[in-house]
């Protein structure tokens, strides 16, 4: 067993490793395998094969000849990286992660072993086990940038923003001119609603590297959260000249138009999203519908994105309804009870994304079908098209009775608040606000304050207990049911929410509801003004750049106890 190859073996060796660098593979290959008929135990030999063939993507002969190298030379710790990335691209997840750990116990401070162990971990979702590894790996390279920026981009895909912050503060401290540590630094400058500091760094990003797709459109995106559309608008069309298929660009655009109040064109942008791979068809079995007349026909009108657009985008049924002679709506099992009671012409089936479309098979013929976010696009071209309609959703009116009757009655006023929003990755940050921070407004007179928050609550009421001494009234599981919310709903005098799911909620029932945005809202509200297109019922409180969440519940506070005193004055 040898590491090196010796005598003429290794003047083979050397010309091979020339050669592959040259690109000339198939000499190497020759030479290689020359060198290995003289020494056939020789490890250096069988890992510059496996390079050879690496480098022409032929990974299963890559990996035969990693596996020979450490089988030869079992400390040969590249051998083990090399095989454990090879292995990783034949989908070979756990065989990958062995060589990758193999490599970490026999170098233990090898920075090179722990990125690549964490790398192996973080495309395996396993994000906490991947920050564990680039933190040692940046512990074993204290100047290794990349080290700290990978670490920055695990901890900010956890959502732990502060964290992240720092590791790309120190990987750009080390090297200046890393293009991925400015990148990702504005991605995370982005989510926590930050834009124009976001902005600033992908600037910083494409000075470096004027060409990366991706980066230009995150300007874009800073360019549009900033509330400046006409220039993002203009980025997006530049990234698509280059790539007219690149998803992000193509959607990002779509909702700029929409801000701007270019609806016609907007929604028209927004059909995109299925042909450029950014959201993914249903594949029902029938004719998509165009806009053509529905005299006579059946249409299947389905779901195809999360519950609150299912909600907004349901402001257009009525429409369909007057216009077909059938309609079935396909909807999220948990709006089913809803969607039946508001839209009686319809067949309603309630289902997930993910089932089977047998249930088809027993209702009448369908003539077409649509995705109910397309829907707008024939429905909502103008402004003129929001003008005031009745509410489009109906609560059971027994249980509105009977939770009227649940609630605090000596009360002026009853309202409900939720207060977190979004997941990790659809702005949770910007959108939510610490419950701690209400304690202002639940100390307003006059009004009983009911949590509708969905999730688990209970650490953050207790914080709320802790920093305030203030209790806040929960309805235990029954928000948990969508069609009891909406009677719960009915039943308050006023919902006070972040823009969520409860938001869109209570706007399609026609319930008073308050709705508090950040400085830069998602694509559905108006970045500025009291009034939302959607919902008539629906006044909003902005955030201003300049102010935190305390200054909004202020005004809220305000708000609230005059409405408090006019409904006293009226009693």
């Amino acid at each position: 067993m040898r590491d090196a190859p010796t005598g003429a073996a290794a003047e083979l060796y050397r010309q091979a490793a020339q050669l592959r660098q040259d690109a000339n593979y198939a000499e190497a290959e020759r030479r290689l395998l020359q060198a290995l008929e003289l020494e056939h135990d020789c490890a250096a030999a069988h890992l510059e094969l496996g390079l050879t063939y690496r480098d022409q993507a032929r990974m299963e002969d890559a990996v035969d000849y990693f596996q020979l190298a450490v089988h030869f030379a079992p400390a040969l710790v590249v051998g083990w990286l090399e095989l454990g990335a090879g292995l990783a691209s034949l989908g070979r997840q756990k065989d990958a992660l062995v060589a990758a750990r193999r490599a970490t116990a026999l170098e233990p401070r090898n920075c090179t072993a722990w990125l690549t162990l964490g790398n192996l971990l973080k495309a395996g979702g396993d994000w906490n086990g991947a920050i564990d590894c680039y933190r040692t790996a940046a512990a074993s390279d204290a100047q290794s940038a990349e080290a700290h920026c990978r670490l920055g981009y695990a901890l900010y895909m956890v959502g732990r923003y502060a964290e992240s912050r720092s590791a790309f503060d120190a990987s750009l401290a080390l090297n200046p001119r890393m293009v991925q540590a400015h990148h990702n630094l504005g991605l995370l400058l982005s989510e926590t609603g930050q834009a124009a500091q976001a902005l600033a760094c992908f600037q910083q990003a494409l000075e470096i590297d004027p060409q990366i797709l991706e980066t230009r459109a995150c300007v874009a995106h800073a360019l549009r959260d900033l509330g400046r559309f006409d220039e993002a608008i203009s980025r997006y069309d530049e990234v698509l000249a280059a790539d007219p298929r690149f998803a992000d660009a193509v959607i990002n655009r779509s909702y700029a138009l929409l801000m701007r109040g270019d609806y016609a064109k907007g929604w028209a942008a927004y059909e995109q999203r299925f042909t450029t791979g950014g959201q993914v068809g249903r594949d029902f079995p029938y004719p998509p519908w165009q806009g053509e007349a529905l005299t006579g026909k059946r249409i299947l009108v389905y779901a195809e994105q999360g519950l609150g657009d299912e909600l907004m985008f349901a402001s257009c049924i009525p429409d369909v309804l007057a216009q077909s002679a059938q309609c079935v709506v396909e909807c999220n099992t948990r709006l089913a009870p809803l969607f039946r009671r508001s839209f009686p012409q319809a067949h309603v089936h309630g289902g997930t994304k993910q089932n089977d479309k047998n249930w088809l098979a027993k209702l009448p013929p369908v003539d077409c079908q649509v995705a109910i976010g397309s829907l707008p696009h024939y429905f909502r071209r103008a402004s003129a098209d929001f003008a005031v309609r009745p509410a489009y959703l109906k609560a059971d009116p027994r249980r509105v009775e009977h939770w009227s009757g649940q609630l605090q009655a000596d009360s002026p006023l009853r309202v409900g608040i939720a207060w977190r929003g979004g997941t990790l990755r659809s702005r949770q940050f910007v959108r939510s606000i610490a419950l701690p921070l209400w304690a202002r407004l639940l100390r307003s007179k006059g009004a009983a304050f009911y949590a509708l928050q969905y999730g688990n609550i209970a650490a953050d009421v207790e914080e709320l207990r802790i920093q305030s001494g203030l209790t806040l009234a929960r309805l235990g599981n029954a928000i948990d049911d969508l069609d009891e919310l909406a009677a719960i709903i009915g039943a308050l005098d006023l919902v006070i929410s972040v823009d969520n799911t409860v938001s869109h909620l209570a706007g399609s029932l026609g319930k008073a509801v308050w709705t508090l945005l950040p400085a830069s809202p998602e694509w559905r509200y108006p970045r500025s003004g009291t009034q939302m297109s959607w919902y008539p019922s629906m006044r909003l409180f902005h955030r201003s750049a300049a102010e935190g969440w305390e200054a909004v519940l202020e005004r809220v506070a305000s708000e609230l106890a005059a409405t408090a005193g006019r409904v006293r004055n009226r009693a």
